[in-house]
């Protein structure tokens, strides 16, 4: 077959999927013992099988079928973001030149929603690329969807009210919103957002942009933390709803985005920030409250409450979470036998989860609250939160 008829963005991608590292279907099961060879060879495996489901006429990856799924959305960011830390801490150049292909596809922009936190995610990956080649195209779009947000803040109320909505038309894209996503009012955007706003404070020396993220950060954190179970609540439609056994719900991979994104904002945030103490605070608090709610397998479930004495395993929450942890160790967050236990049985549970081709399995579908994953369930952002706990995992292990 030849190539030449088609773009050169995507002839561009696919170079950089031909990695040094693909494996087939065939290959030898991958160990998960703690060591750096063995967290090098799953991570590369799981990136490789990843990478090589772009489809170069859709410019698409072929797993991620919703066609409500933007490529510069949140779904392709968190790929993107674990790719791209991953591809630093190992020091190979080609997962990084993946990533710079693919935001090249995307021309380096954003999603088209000026507020929502899903579609300002991706701009993490275009400022460490900045940071790398130092082309103003680069951060170009992201710092001005960042200024419009700064300039002019939302006032919405952060209740989550499904008949409140915001419709925008973008091409044959129909987004349907609830109003107060023009905030972060659910937990997720604490890992979408706030890391970018204090990383584009942090590259252009300009205050604004820290300081709306801070002032963000803890109304949503005041709203939807729960001071005495140390659990992010989803979002406001939570206050109520009780599972089976008349408890508050408490969503895995929710809290996984939000103790995530707190450990990267705690990253791009200057060591003298005046308030830093309290997101030290929440986030150790977060730390204690989650490595006992880990089950012996290593994962966490999905409804993190739940005592289930077998129940699904789901990777995602799963590998923010080792991520989180691990970064806590390394960083002189954490320290302790438990937390490093913890984060050895949990990226124990992640390399499980993988298939010899490199298929990452037991990941829930997009959602908003707890729900069900079987072995053959995937998705990118699981891939990229995989990728995130390898970065950490990894250095972690060579010391």
């Amino acid at each position: 077959m030849s190539y030449r008829r088609w773009p050169l963005a995507a002839a561009l991608l696919l170079s950089a999927t031909a990695c040094t590292h693909q494996s087939t279907p065939e290959s030898a099961g991958l160990s998960d013992a703690f060591e750096p060879e063995a967290i090098r060879t799953a991570a590369n495996r799981v990136a490789d099988w990843q990478l090589a489901q772009y489809d170069l006429k859709t410019k698409n990856f072929r797993e991620e079928e919703r066609a409500s799924e933007l490529p510069q959305g949140w779904v392709n960011a968190t790929l993107n973001i674990g790719l791209m830390r991953w591809a630093e801490q190992s020091g190979q150049t080609e997962y990084r030149t993946a990533v710079k292909n693919l935001s090249e596809v995307n021309q380096w922009q954003l999603g088209p929603r000026v507020y929502d936190a899903d579609d300002h995610a991706m701009g993490q990956v275009y400022i460490d690329l900045y940071r790398q080649h130092d082309e103003a195209r680069m951060i170009k779009h992201t710092q001005e969807v960042l200024d419009q947000v700064v300039s002019n803040p939302s006032d919405v109320d952060l209740a989550f009210i499904d008949d409140e909505r915001d419709r925008l038309v973008v091409g044959d894209r129909v987004f349907n919103d609830q109003e107060c996503r023009k905030r972060w009012c659910w937990a997720d955007a604490i890992f979408m957002a706030p890391p970018v706003f204090f990383d584009l404070s942090r590259l252009t020396g300009d205050p604004r942009y820290a300081e709306f993220a801070h002032e963000e950060f803890w109304a949503t954190t005041e709203y939807l933390y729960n001071e005495d179970e140390h659990l992010y609540l989803r979002d406001s439609r939570y206050f109520e709803r009780r599972d089976d056994e008349g408890r508050l719900i408490y969503w895995g991979r929710g809290n996984g985005w939000t103790l995530a994104g707190i450990a990267r904002i705690l990253d791009q945030m200057p060591e003298d920030f005046e308030e830093r103490e309290g997101y030290e605070r929440i986030y150790r608090e977060m730390a204690a409250r989650l490595v006992k709610l880990q089950h012996a397998d290593g994962n966490w479930r999905s409804s993190l409450l739940a005592r289930d004495e077998a129940p699904a395993p789901e990777s995602s929450g799963t590998g923010l979470l080792v991520f989180a942890l691990a970064w806590g160790l390394n960083n002189g967050l954490l320290e302790g036998e438990q937390y490093r236990q913890s984060v050895e049985l949990g990226w124990g549970a992640l390399v499980n989860a993988v298939q010899p081709s490199g298929k990452l399995g037991w990941v829930q579908q997009v959602g908003f609250a707890p729900g069900s994953a079987t072995a053959e369930d995937t998705q990118l952002y699981g891939v990229g939160a995989l990728l995130l706990a390898a970065s950490e995992v990894y250095p972690m292990s060579r010391r």
